[in-house]
């Protein structure tokens, strides 16, 4: 891939923006005639102004300006309208790449018939509270399913930082929440593998309240089942996955229940319970979380993984 595209969609990211795009340019290893687009969405903090400063320091960097909160879909759109380069990475703006996680990807995105690969999230939570050791439960999960499907070409699903091949998807639809979802079985559909990188490791800070993960994961169940309606495909998700892969899902069961104490796995379990229902009535309901409530506890500057 000679010319990458970065994207980064913002909403009220005075706190992180900085940080992120100065690791972006500085330990990414990307070439003069690569490109960062940042997309400020209705902003009302100083994420524009940031943004603006990194670009009259570095021509790579472009500020585009949504007067308007659309909803990240919109975003990811305006990114893929205007994006020149031959890969798109799309990282969100509460993260921090490892340093040279991108390049990580896109070597991998040079293989035949890889569409899309994935970096590795990890989070920061406190691993000495009950939410700390839930949200990194999920993750940890997250990345034994991606290493299970990896190998076999099973993957379909992308993460908090993913490239693509620029081409595989020009659009989405703009009521879309779970976008990275959406790309990827957009992607699967048309015969492309998706691919994990464990050591593309990147930090993010999860949800530090319970109430703050509960509709965290009400709004990504949500876009699972709204994935479904749009695309006619499942996701890669534990409900969805039971039935055609249930020998995997019972192996990665096993092993989660080995790895995690009692409490902190029936947390999770009851919640996941909860937020299924609480998704199927807001489905039903014809509910949307296309511009979600903004959680303050995961906007915590990172650190470095």
């Amino acid at each position: 891939m000679d010319r990458i595209t970065v994207g980064v969609c913002a909403y009220n990211e005075g706190k992180n923006i900085g940080r992120l795009l100065q690791n972006v340019l500085s330990e990414q290893d990307l070439s003069a005639d690569s490109e960062v687009l940042v997309v400020c969405s209705g902003c009302t903090d100083n994420t524009i102004e940031v943004a603006s400063q990194f670009a009259a320091k570095d021509a790579r960097v472009k500020v585009f300006r949504e007067q308007e909160r659309k909803g990240k879909a919109s975003a990811i759109n305006l990114t893929l309208a205007n994006a020149k380069g031959d890969a798109i990475l799309f990282v969100s703006a509460d993260t921090l790449p490892g340093s040279g996680s991108f390049n990580k990807m896109l070597k991998r995105l040079q293989e035949p018939k890889v569409g899309i690969v994935n970096g590795n999230p990890v989070p920061v939570n406190a691993s000495n509270s009950l939410v700390g050791k839930v949200v990194r439960l999920v993750w940890r999960f997250h990345r034994n399913v991606f290493e299970q499907l990896n190998d076999a070409g099973l993957a379909r699903h992308a993460t908090e930082a993913f490239c693509i091949r620029r081409g595989i998807v020009t659009r989405i639809p703009p009521e879309t929440v779970n976008d990275d979802a959406y790309i990827a079985v957009s992607a699967k559909k048309q015969g492309w593998l998706i691919k994990f990188v464990t050591k593309a490791e990147v930090s993010i800070c999860g949800p530090q309240t319970y109430l703050e993960y509960f509709q965290q994961r009400r709004r990504v169940i949500f876009g699972h089942y709204q994935l479904r309606r749009l695309t006619g495909e499942s996701p890669q998700y534990l409900v969805h996955m039971l039935p055609t892969h249930p020998i995997r899902i019972a192996r990665l069961g096993l092993q989660i229940f080995k790895e995690t104490d009692p409490v902190t796995l029936t947390t999770f379990l009851l919640t996941e319970f909860l937020v299924n229902a609480a998704a199927m009535i807001d489905s039903a309901l014809g509910k949307t979380h296309q511009r979600w409530r903004v959680l303050p506890s995961t906007k915590t500057v990172v650190s470095p993984v």
